[in-house]
């Protein structure tokens, strides 16, 4: 898995920090109902537990009833991760975490994390996450 961990963590310890739509959220629900499995973990920041990519597959567990959810956890500190943007808005590591504490959601694709070097992940099968 390239050197990242990949654990399960309690759905509601989580903390979002963009907006979703709901249209997708209820597709991917669709599609991970069929597959019977979960195919990519969410990222999350370690010391926060904010939300930092798959907040669509966060809500779409949410919408199943799902308990817990594959994640890697990794710190901001940590130089394998990079924050960039989506738009021309940038943000800053602070005010993502700031968003995820206060629960002041920042719009849809707002942020783009990316780790270097990608992890190879395993789907997770949902019987195992209820």
């Amino acid at each position: 898995m390239s050197g990242y961990g990949q654990t399960t963590v309690p759905i509601d310890a989580l903390r979002p920090t963009e907006a979703a739509d709901p249209q997708v959220i209820a597709a991917l629900a669709d599609d991970i109902r069929s597959a019977g499995e979960l195919r990519q973990p969410i990222l999350v920041e370690a010391d926060s537990l904010a939300i930092l990519d798959g907040h669509h597959r966060y809500h779409a567990a949410r919408a199943l009833g799902l308990k817990r959810l594959p994640a890697i956890l990794i710190s901001y500190a940590d130089p394998r991760l990079s924050l960039c943007s989506w738009s021309e808005r940038t943000w800053s590591r602070e005010e993502v975490i700031e968003a995820a504490m206060r629960g002041k959601i920042l719009p849809m694709k707002s942020t783009r994390h990316r780790l270097d070097p990608e992890p190879q992940t395993t789907p997770t099968a949902l019987h195992t996450l209820r």
